[in-house]
């Protein structure tokens, strides 16, 4: 290692693969003139002109074809996640897997709570819905068909299709249920 004036040869001849137009920015050099490489020439061949004028528009109609198919992609698949929206909306099955929940409503509720032998149980319902709805929440709730429940609301049998409006029955009534004897 003491030959340190020793110059070795480059293992690749780097001189290919230059750029064209170099600009050297090195510092050492500030004696000599700076060189100016002389620009690309135009090309002036007819055929050639024309040549690169129609690859320039090929490639210009291309990218508006992919930017147009890019669009036409978009629109299938919001096209296709409504359609999906909707059928799981409307599926049955979907409603049993997965409960979804309804969209605000401005309908006005109210609790009602259900007396049997146990002890009042409490539902909160809509004023407009039936008690047939009702009657089945409960009958699920407490593992007895709907058929062998008689409900009464101020002494009186409740009709299955009334409604709390109906009824004019206000917050925290109360319901008697009895169960008949078979």
């Amino acid at each position: 290692m003491d030959n340190s004036n020793e110059e070795f040869e480059p293992l690749f001849d780097y001189t290919r693969i230059q750029p064209y137009s170099v600009v050297c920015l090195d510092d050492d050099s500030q004696d000599e003139s700076p060189v100016f490489f002389p620009k690309k020439r135009r090309i002036s061949d007819p055929q050639v002109q024309s040549t690169l004028k129609a690859l320039r528009l090929k490639r210009q109609e291309l990218a508006s074809f992919a930017q147009s198919a890019e669009e036409m992609v978009r629109a299938v698949e919001e096209s296709v996640r409504k359609d999906l929206d909707a059928a799981l909306q409307s599926s049955p099955k979907s409603v049993a897997k997965e409960p979804v929940e309804p969209p605000p409503s401005d309908r006005e509720k109210l609790v009602i709570s259900i007396q049997d032998k146990d002890g009042l149980k409490q539902f909160r319902v809509y004023m407009d819905d039936k008690f047939e709805r009702l009657f089945k929440m409960y009958a699920d709730r407490i593992k007895v068909d709907t058929k062998n429940l008689v409900f009464c609301f101020d002494g009186d049998k409740i009709n299955p299709a009334a409604t709390p409006n109906s009824l004019e029955m206000e917050e925290n009534d109360i319901i008697e249920v009895h169960v008949k004897s078979t």
